[in-house]
């Protein structure tokens, strides 16, 4: 009996228990060699820097951004820039030198922070002989500062904010009934002509404007048109006064004069 031939691809007994036993280790491969490659450099204008990629599309933080200080006025907290300070008390003295960042970490930040007011020449280096006259004093500075609470701080900037009160807007009433008497008259226009004198725009009110029109006397036409040209006279004795306005109402009845004067 004729027996096939083996086939060439098919391992023969030997090789296949060798294969199963003793099985070939990676590190016996040959790996494929590494090829060197030209090195391509980016031109630099492409190049994202780490800083420009951490604040792009946001507004870089400022030290003392924290603390809400503005970017022009005092320097404050981080924004100082040394290492050591002098304090101002409340007795207005200065205390010792102290380190910047142990001050801050000792103070409740959301109720206080420091300001910078000034600087001075360093304690350490006050004895050392000035600088003559003409020559740059390069002796080191130290900064003078004071601890402000945050709270009486806003207050006082609303204060500042508010605009200034023009006198000549303030105006003042005077209250003149038509059957007044000539010694109370002639007080209240002495109190008219001293507020036209303050540059002070004045309403001279025939009647009370809050609580309802008073009662009133029945006085003449003749009587309540004299009454009328007295107030104007005495207005008049005011430099620069004038009745900007025409009085509204009637002559004895309910109305108001309106006068002002310009202070120079």
């Amino acid at each position: 009996m004729r027996l096939a031939a083996p086939c060439p691809h098919l391992p023969s007994i030997a090789e296949a228990l060798f294969r199963v036993f003793l099985p070939v280790s990676r590190a016996t491969l040959p790996f494929p060699r590494r090829r060197n490659l030209p090195r391509y450099t980016f031109p630099e204008n492409q190049i994202r820097h780490a800083s420009h990629a951490k604040t792009k599309g946001r507004r870089p933080i400022q030290p003392n951004q924290s603390t809400g200080q503005p970017s022009t006025g005092p320097a404050r907290d981080e924004g100082i820039s040394a290492n050591e300070i002098q304090i101002v008390n409340d007795d207005k003295s200065l205390g010792p030198s102290q380190n910047l960042r142990r001050t801050l970490a000792s103070l409740n930040r959301d109720d206080y922070f420091i300001i910078q007011v000034a600087d001075k020449v360093h304690p350490r280096y006050a004895e050392h002989p000035e600088p003559e006259s003409g020559t740059p004093d390069t002796r080191p500075r130290i900064p003078i500062c004071k601890i402000i609470d945050k709270q009486s701080f806003r207050l006082s900037q609303l204060q500042k904010d508010k605009p200034k009160k023009n006198p000549s807007t303030m105006g003042k009433q005077i209250e003149i009934n038509w059957a007044i008497s000539q010694h109370d008259l002639n007080h209240r226009l002495d109190r008219m002509k001293d507020f036209l004198g303050q540059g002070r725009r004045v309403e001279v009110v025939f009647g009370k404007k809050r609580k309802g029109w008073m009662r009133r006397k029945e006085v003449t036409e003749e009587k309540a048109q004299a009454l009328l040209c007295q107030i104007r006279e005495a207005a008049k004795t005011v430099e620069s006064s004038k009745e900007w306005k025409s009085m509204e109402g009637k002559a004895g009845g309910e109305g108001i004069m309106f006068f002002e004067a310009k202070k120079e």
